[in-house]
């Protein structure tokens, strides 16, 4: 009796420690948030799509998730809180939304992860200190401060003590891209932050990243700077490609992206290029055909068509679209309508847009020479309402000559998605009938312009 009796209790023993190490195939996140001006906040996941969640009342929420341990991001249109939760996992958040960055915490199952994410970005900027500066230097010097760099941003993901491993496989091999997405960036950002448009690395300079697998399709999918770091690379394929067999770049791209033998990469890439140069080409039709030559991707194809279609109510002849009761920094209100007899040369520009200001010297100087001629040249700013006053200061300021309006929805205008305006400056060219002469116009700095002009006799 006794014998059975301690195989009895021996084999309660031996479930209750089976059962303690079972994982439990859910995560629980819960949390309240303060000051929310929006009752929904998102939640995606490296196995979720983007979905809702609900604040109740007091700001207030729980969700049971069973999509496994990963990463995930919970944001709204303006915060958001990297987080990383592991399977049977119980986490909580607070903050406030009116100093979320200082006010967020998360409590419960191995937060470390989450408050590296949540800190991440900060301790880069603190460690890599003012960002132009950092490009600004020399080639010698970047490269020296850019491996003391990889180093520090390793050493403060080891400081976190309790890191499930998968996460701290992955972080390291995260940052080991974002250093050589940075070596990738460099030349470009150094031309940027120095207006020396000339620059150029030494031959060897991209050594570090030229042996790269840039074909890994599992680290693709996974997203964070490989996928950054994929696109540069290809991209800079293209311009070489574009300056030896003098290609336009926009096509060289879609060369380059199509060949590579990847579906995802290839696919992904070659959607990207669509959807942006799509609309900024002048070869629209030639532009589209190329693309669903080498696109393998339906879903893509479909999305790019009906961009095209719609492009393609912007062709040369079409009627334009309009926009009514528009700000003018003169006084009143304008629409399209009334400079209807003329050609009319728009410009879509912000405040805080230096391409767009960069330009001002050159439209001046053409406005200058087209002055009394049968053109008006108009200029939309495409600021937010609360950024009226700067507008107006600017506008006065820099002596902004022409047409001075204020669009009534910034980038959600009617007139401004109907252009399908994605990238400022834009320019468009419209006829004294009211049709499309360039939904796309030359800028004023481009010598193209006077050309234009000249060949319709303004």
């Amino acid at each position: 009796m006794k014998k059975c009796i301690a195989l009895l209790l021996l084999a309660l023993s031996i479930a209750s420690c089976t059962d303690k190490k079972q994982t439990k195939d859910y995560i629980i996140f819960s949390g309240t948030i303060d000051n929310v001006p929006s009752k929904k906040f998102m939640l995606s996941g490296t196995n979720l799509s983007a979905t809702t969640i609900e604040l109740d009342e007091n700001g207030s929420f729980s969700d049971t998730l069973r999509t496994g341990e990963g990463r995930y991001i919970f944001f709204d249109s303006r915060n958001r809180f990297d987080l990383y939760f592991t399977n049977g996992g119980e986490y909580h958040l607070t903050a406030d939304l009116k100093n979320f960055k200082k006010t967020a915490k998360l409590t419960g199952t191995d937060v470390d992860a989450s408050n590296y994410l949540f800190t991440k970005v900060d301790n880069i900027k603190k460690v890599r200190g003012n960002y132009s500066v950092f490009n600004s230097l020399s080639e010698s010097d970047f490269k020296i401060r850019e491996a003391e760099l990889k180093e520090k941003y390793v050493s403060y993901l080891d400081s976190f003590q309790n890191l499930p491993e998968a996460f701290k496989k992955s972080e390291r091999k995260e940052l080991e891209y974002y250093h050589y997405l940075t070596i990738a960036k460099y030349p470009s950002m150094h031309r940027y932050y120095t207006k020396q448009a000339d620059f150029k690395v030494s031959e060897e300079f991209f050594n570090e990243i030229e042996s790269l697998d840039y074909l890994n399709e599992a680290a693709y999918k996974a997203g964070g700077s490989y996928d950054d770091l994929v696109a540069l690379h290809f991209s800079r394929k293209a311009e070489e490609l574009a300056e030896e067999e003098g290609l336009d770049k926009s096509f060289a791209k879609l060369k380059v992206f199509g060949a590579i033998p990847k579906e995802t990469i290839k696919n992904s890439l070659l959607f990207s290029a669509a959807n942006r140069d799509l609309g900024n080409t002048d070869k629209i039709e030639a532009y589209y055909n190329t693309f669903l030559s080498v696109s393998t991707s339906q879903k893509n194809n479909e999305r790019i068509t009906e961009k095209y279609e719609n492009l393609m109510k912007l062709a040369k002849g079409q009627p334009s679209p309009v926009f009514t009761d528009y700000v003018n920094h003169a006084g009143g209100t304008s629409s399209l309508s009334d400079f209807k007899g003329k050609y009319v040369y728009i410009d879509v520009w912000a405040t805080w847009c230096a391409p767009c200001i960069k330009e001002i010297p050159s439209l001046k100087k053409v406005e200058k020479q087209y002055h009394n001629k049968n053109i008006e040249f108009l200029s939309i700013s495409i600021d937010v309402e609360k950024a009226h006053e700067s507008w107006k200061k600017m506008v006065t300021k820099k002596e902004l000559g022409g047409v001075q309006l204020l669009a009534d929805a910034a980038w959600k205008s009617n007139f401004i998605k109907e252009y399908q305006i994605k990238g400022i400056p834009r320019f468009i060219l419209i006829g004294p009938d009211g049709n499309i002469v360039d939904a796309n116009a030359p800028r004023p700095s481009d010598p193209k312009l006077i050309e234009v002009f000249n060949a319709l006799d303004i």
